[in-house]
């Protein structure tokens, strides 16, 4: 084999390892971009639970306790039957010549068992606020470390096929007969 026929085989191998290397720095780049994709999907759905959560915690923190469905009903049942025994007292006292200054004490104690229960529910809802609060940070904390960690290693992934993809033109550029 002449001198031409050398520089042709070597040419010939060299265009070889040329393709070889470029399909293997295409393989890592969009093997890259494929475990990107599915990165983005995975901190796309820890960021669109985040903002439930916060919103959840939002709400439930900046209700006012005394004016839930549950109070309100526990307080008006409860001014029903205060209602109820103060006017017993009234017929009690009109039959057995009461005075109205006992009808006026019965209805104040009345009025102070309600304002009772509306100071508990004050006291048990800011409890509660400080717990939904607690809980909703601890969550927060959680998928924002979930979140971090896959941004980390996205980037790593990214780096690691930006790696791959040099490496294996380096490879096929060191096969050049140049």
């Amino acid at each position: 084999m002449g001198l031409i026929g050398k520089i042709a085989g070597s040419l010939k191998g060299s265009v070889g390892g040329l393709l070889g290397g470029a399909a293997t720095a295409a393989g890592g780049l969009l093997a890259a971009k494929a475990r990107n994709k599915g990165y983005d999907q995975y901190i796309q759905t820890y960021q669109d639970r985040l903002q439930q959560v916060k919103d959840h915690r939002d709400n439930l923190y900046y209700q006012d306790p005394t004016q839930t469905a549950e109070n309100q009903v526990a307080v008006t049942n409860a001014q029903k039957v205060l209602d109820d025994a103060t006017q017993k007292a009234k017929n009690t006292n009109i039959v057995s010549g009461g005075s109205d200054e006992a009808v006026a004490l019965s209805k104040q104690a009345a009025q102070e068992q309600v304002g009772k229960m509306m100071q508990q529910a004050a006291v048990q809802g800011a409890q509660t606020k400080e717990n939904v609060w607690n809980t909703g940070d601890s969550q927060i904390d959680q998928m924002t470390n979930y979140i971090a960690t896959a941004k980390k290693e996205k980037a790593l992934s990214t780096a690691q096929g930006i790696t791959d993809a040099t490496s294996g033109l380096a490879g096929a550029a060191s096969k050049l007969p140049i």
